[in-house]
């Protein structure tokens, strides 16, 4: 790796970042990076056709907490730092600039893992680590720099552990994302099931939450595959409310799950 190619890259990142008609480019891309662990592709949760690179199993966990979190209007993952920031800010520190292994000491760009932005118009910095590796010297120096170039850009910083994000309500979140999106053409279908299964819940919510569905899909006209996608899209979107600390079977009775309809309080 070169300084110049490595600001080509940087250039065409920060580009997309810029200029909306641009699709968002993360510096580092799933095929970029060699790692024996879980690396993910997956849709955004509103842009069409814009694919999500993901590093880690924590990465796509985080993720799916950031964009089922109706406060996060964007998320950006693998952001870079210009090197403009970095490199002072790694002197000012005094500590030493992350480096390309087995270069002429080319500077690493630095990224943040991601980088959002609340429907308030703030941004947040979301760095996520394994537990044990957080707590390493080496780690805390990287993520010192990180921190410091979010507080000159008035970015908040909110470190992520693995212990915080390996998680019951995480593997829900998982299996729900497919569904967040009710088609089009069955957003009237939708509101008519969710007021049959609302319905079908008050009449006995202690029934296993499997045979609720089947009910509410069979008085809507449904699939019980459709009533089910409806079900989790309603999870995703707090249209329905269920205790995240229990895992998602529709076996278990919908009291034990602690399905109930979405109150919005005044």
């Amino acid at each position: 790796m070169d300084l110049q190619r490595q600001h080509n890259w940087y250039v065409a990142h920060r580009l997309s970042l810029e200029f909306e008609e641009i699709m968002y480019d993360p510096f580092w891309r799933v095929e970029d990076v060699r790692s024996s662990g879980i690396k993910t592709k997956i849709a955004h949760f509103s842009t069409p056709g814009r694919v999500m690179h993901l590093l880690s199993q924590n990465e796509l966990w985080m993720y799916l907490d950031l964009a089922q979190n109706s406060d996060i209007v964007e998320t950006y993952e693998q952001f870079a730092i210009p090197l403009d920031f970095s490199l002072p800010i790694a002197k000012e520190l005094g500590v030493k600039h992350p480096v390309y292994i087995g270069s002429q000491n080319v500077p690493i760009i630095q990224t943040i893992d991601f980088v959002s932005i609340r429907d308030d118009g703030t941004r947040v910095a979301h760095p996520v680590k394994q537990e044990s590796d957080a707590l390493r010297e080496r780690t805390m120096e990287k993520l010192a720099i990180q921190e410091a170039y979010c507080e000159l850009e008035y970015i908040d910083y909110q470190l992520t552990t693995s212990t915080e994000l390996r998680t019951v309500k995480s593997e829900s979140l998982e299996a729900m994302y497919r569904h967040r999106n009710v088609n089009p053409f069955l957003k009237s279908a939708f509101e008519v099931w969710l007021s049959n299964f609302l319905g079908c819940l008050s009449d006995d919510r202690h029934d296993r939450a499997s045979n609720i569905l089947e009910r509410s899909a069979l008085i809507s006209g449904v699939e019980y595959q459709q009533a089910a996608s409806f079900f989790y899209c309603a999870l995703w979107n707090d249209r329905l409310q269920m205790d995240w600390k229990k895992r998602l079977k529709l076996e278990l009775p919908a009291s034990d799950l602690g399905i109930h309809e979405h109150v919005l309080v005044a």
